[in-house]
């Protein structure tokens, strides 16, 4: 497990949406596990999106790199898929 941002495909809640979880390492040492999922127009289209574009099903922080792959499963991913964010697409 590195300590730069990953992520992985989730399945979303509506055919319009693409999701994925992300892993995200904060300066305290804990990591912000978050689902979020984005309309696909924003993203097939290349549009800028800010917080206010997309909905997050499921946050949450964790104290180690130990409790991250209970988190994205709880998320709805596997953990096994947690990857570089250009290896899933995932709009940084």
């Amino acid at each position: 497990m590195t300590k730069a941002e990953i992520s992985a495909r989730r399945p979303s809640s509506e055919p319009d949406r693409y999701s994925w979880v992300w892993v995200v390492p904060m300066q305290d040492g804990r990591f912000r596990i978050a689902a979020i999922e984005v309309p696909k127009r924003l993203v097939d289209e290349g549009i800028c999106f800010y917080d206010g574009d997309f909905d997050t099903p499921y946050v949450k922080i964790v104290d180690g790199i130990s409790e991250i792959d209970g988190a994205v499963r709880e998320a709805g991913a596997d953990p096994e898929e947690l990857d570089a964010p250009w290896h899933n697409n995932f709009p940084l």
